[in-house]
């Protein structure tokens, strides 16, 4: 709707630009912009592979105790750093992406399926490192939800996190494999 207004506005205005030519009256139209670099170059640490593609290992050789899992201290820790960003950046977040636990909404789920040996109600949630009991909610771009970058965070251009092995409901999960895929999606200002 907002789209069709604007343009609605923008054919007003080249028909008094029209009209005023026609009398022979001079109509001046400046505008002035100032555009930047809106990206960051950003890069994982922590894993192994490579700046963008990462796989950590929770827990001893990625062997782990279902005791720890319900501890909660089955996890391991990893940084995004920034490589390059702009001088104009005043704000950055970042939005944990994956396929969110039905139970557990701040959980990237299991990908492998119980059928093919994968452990079932279980997922790992991401949290500042700092901060480990308030994980991100996958998928939610709400800022109370997700990692908004402090003002330390931005000068020291890294935000440690911590990934977490967790069991999606009291007393379900299962033994198993366990891998999953979660992506950090950014939005600059």
């Amino acid at each position: 709707m907002k789209k069709h207004h604007c343009g609605y506005s923008l054919f007003a205005l080249a028909m008094l630009t029209l009209s005023a030519s026609a009398s022979a009256t001079d109509l001046n139209v400046n505008f002035t912009a100032n555009i930047r670099e809106t990206t960051c170059d950003m890069k994982l640490v922590g894993g192994t592979g490579s700046d963008t593609k990462q796989t950590l290992t929770i827990g001893n050789g990625g062997q782990v105790r279902l005791d720890d899992v319900k501890a909660g201290t089955a996890s391991a820790t990893f940084k995004i750093v920034m490589v390059e960003c702009p001088s104009s950046l005043a704000s950055l977040k970042t939005t944990v992406k994956g396929k969110a636990a039905g139970y557990l909404p701040t959980g990237v789920v299991n990908l492998i399926p119980k059928a093919e040996g994968g452990a079932d109600y279980a997922a790992v949630e991401i949290a500042r490192a700092s901060t480990p009991a308030s994980p991100f909610k996958v998928n939610s771009t709400l800022d109370a939800e997700r990692l908004v970058w402090t003002a330390t965070e931005l000068n020291n251009k890294e935000v440690s996190l911590v990934a977490t092995l967790r069991e999606t409901q009291a007393n379900s999960m299962t033994l198993g494999d366990f891998q999953t895929v979660a992506t950090f999606e950014f939005s600059y200002e």
